[in-house]
């Protein structure tokens, strides 16, 4: 309220933004974390302490799917897991870990140095991938790398929400 006149006081300069900032940055957390938790909270309810039998895979893959993880990667943790641990107990760690290992083996074949020319200015990185990906986290990163190495580092966002 104004002092004295009973009206409502005006905003706050920038008090408008701040509140959308928030409500950004939390549609921001919310989306990154809704991948993850979905595939943690799936694999934990689906493996504890349960003997991995032809149900279990089939669950295990379609939850991997949906998780955004493609149908070779499922195809490929499940049949690992089928190898090793088909008819015996198996936990949810013991899942988590066989889908790192995965993930490792498709990734270690394509790793290669993020090498920058300096020469060559300014350099741009394209981040693509899928919701929840992880492509934020990585941007924070190489930014924090690049900014201790003595780099200047500025960010566009180009995405349908931004």
């Amino acid at each position: 309220m104004k002092p004295g006149t009973g009206e409502p006081a005006s905003p706050t300069p920038g008090a408008e933004d701040e509140s959308e900032k928030a409500g950004w940055f939390s549609r921001l957390r919310s989306g990154l974390s809704r991948t993850s938790s979905k595939l943690s909270e799936g694999v934990s309810s689906i493996f504890t302490k349960r003997k991995l039998d032809e149900e279990a895979l089939e669950e295990l893959e379609e939850l991997l799917i949906t998780a955004d993880l493609g149908v070779s990667v499922a195809a490929k943790t499940t049949a690992l897991l089928a190898e090793d641990k088909f008819d015996k107990e198996i936990t949810d760690a013991e899942v988590r870990d066989a889908l790192a290992g995965v993930i490792t083996s498709i990734l270690a074949p394509v790793e290669r140095p993020l090498t920058i020319n300096p020469g060559n200015r300014p350099h741009v990185i394209l981040m693509t991938g899928v919701n929840g990906a992880g492509k934020t986290t990585t941007i924070g990163k190489l930014c924090a790398k690049y900014k201790a190495e003595g780099k200047k580092v500025m960010l566009a966002a180009g995405d349908t929400f931004r």
